[in-house]
């Protein structure tokens, strides 16, 4: 369990303000503690909440036109949970390997 980094939190507010009606959200991220996904190195994050019976719910955003550093497409999609705070921040390496440097934000 650990806070969000600079650049998790980048990405993060990026998604969510491409989804203006969770842009709510905004006002707890900084505070959101994260474990980091078994993915297979992928750099997914699962959001924690007190709420243990909580599933995902629902995609709010996604982009797919970031590529990791060895110009992999990755498919990076934030998702809601049933209790409509932030479940997971997916991220998916298009041929299955770790990723290499987590993805910046393309703004």
């Amino acid at each position: 369990m650990r806070p969000l980094k600079t650049d998790e939190l980048q990405l993060i507010t990026f998604l969510l303000r491409k989804a203006p009606s969770y842009l709510h959200l905004l006002n707890n991220l900084e505070g959101s503690l994260v474990e980091e996904m078994q993915d297979g190195g992928m750099g997914s994050l699962k959001f924690l909440s007190g709420n243990k019976f909580r599933i995902m719910k629902l995609e709010i955003s996604r982009i797919d036109t970031l590529k990791d550093a060895d110009s992999v497409p990755l498919s990076i999609t934030l998702n809601l949970g049933t209790d409509d705070e932030l479940y997971e921040l997916d991220i998916f390496k298009r041929d299955f390997s770790s990723l290499i440097k987590f993805p910046q934000h393309p703004y």
